[in-house]
């Protein structure tokens, strides 16, 4: 435990800084951290080192503190042992490495409550899936060209024929004539459906993801591209993807459109008001980060900046192309 926090103890140092509002969730880098009054201050810290897929909790401000445990909306967590040390300028940390539950629960719940030898404190989650989201994509272009590479195919993948579903799921599947198995996606991107996309694709083995999409959660269809594009899967636009699906799309290593596929732009909710300029800023640039890592002209976020959020514009098979977004257009039978 104690190597894990030296090597995490320059970033965290840094990036748990108070920034933004107390209380709020808000993001730098690799780390998603938020603080309180007298210095208190939480951190969730992906490392590059494990792939991304792994975290570190840390909690800065109080050099007395041994053991903690938490609880997200009521459920608990088992109390652990932690040894604080002096990182930065005197900033005493603690931590310890997160169990996959554990952050889908931090990502996904609304309240945190963390009791320790020092005393409670409380936070709020809202907000939390959206710093996660940017942290874990600023992790995984840490040490990657400017384009991601997929990883090489795996010889060892299991192949599964379908995917269960019942009436109210988004996903289902189908196999080609030569058996290959494809997952669908259809509906908008809401919170948790980038863990469920994700888990589907793993469960079938496919190569191939198809987006019918309206739009949605931009955080969660980014979520979706970086697993395309770090586990060598492809992404097709069916008869509509549009707003934040074109993220997901933009992950896969292929990705394709029909030539009747429509595919459509506009600025985001996020960009057009009720956020403070930096805000806004912010948010532009981790959307231009994340089309390039892609291979994507960035291009594509003037044009979408250009068309109010209640409106759209559609790109014709030549544009889509043109700016990256689709590589293979499918012609009609």
């Amino acid at each position: 435990m104690a190597a894990a926090l030296v090597s995490l103890s320059a970033a965290v140092a840094e990036e748990i800084r108070p920034r933004g509002s107390k209380g709020a969730w808000a993001w730098s880098d690799n780390v998603a951290s938020t603080y309180f009054e007298h210095g208190i201050g939480l951190a969730v810290v992906f490392m590059p080192e494990q792939g991304c897929h792994d975290a570190f909790f840390a909690i800065s401000g109080n050099d007395t503190l041994d053991s903690l445990s938490f609880t997200i909306d009521g459920a608990p967590y088992n109390p652990v042992a932690v040894d604080p040390f002096y990182v930065g300028e005197g900033l005493p940390l603690a931590g310890f490495l997160l169990s996959k539950q554990a952050l889908y629960d931090l990502k996904n719940g609304s309240v945190l409550r963390i009791d320790s030898n020092v005393g409670s404190l409380s936070a709020s989650l809202s907000g939390s899936a959206l710093a996660f989201n940017h942290a874990y994509g600023n992790c995984m272009r840490m040490g990657t060209t400017q384009v991601l590479q997929p990883t090489p195919p795996q010889a060892s993948r299991p192949l599964v024929g379908s995917i269960a579903r019942d009436t109210t799921s988004k996903l289902s599947s189908f196999e080609t004539d030569d058996g290959a198995p494809v997952v669908v996606f259809e509906g908008d991107f809401e919170q948790g459906d980038s863990q469920a996309i994700i888990e589907a694709l793993r469960n079938s083995g496919t190569s191939l993801l198809v987006l019918e999409s309206a739009g949605g959660l931009v955080s969660e269809a980014q979520m979706v591209g970086y697993y395309l594009r770090s586990n060598n899967v492809n992404a097709m636009a069916g008869e509509l993807c549009a707003s934040a699906c074109t993220f997901a799309l933009a992950g896969g290593v292929e990705r394709l459109a029909l030539s009747t596929s429509r595919i459509g732009l506009h600025r985001s909710q996020l960009l057009g008001g009720g956020g403070s300029l930096e805000d806004g800023q912010q948010v532009a640039a981790n959307y231009l980060r994340y089309f390039r890592s892609m291979g994507v002209d960035p291009e594509l976020v003037a044009i979408a900046g250009s068309v109010s959020s209640g409106n759209m514009r559609w790109l014709s098979s030549t544009e889509a192309e043109r700016l990256g977004l689709v590589t293979v257009t499918v012609p009609p039978e």
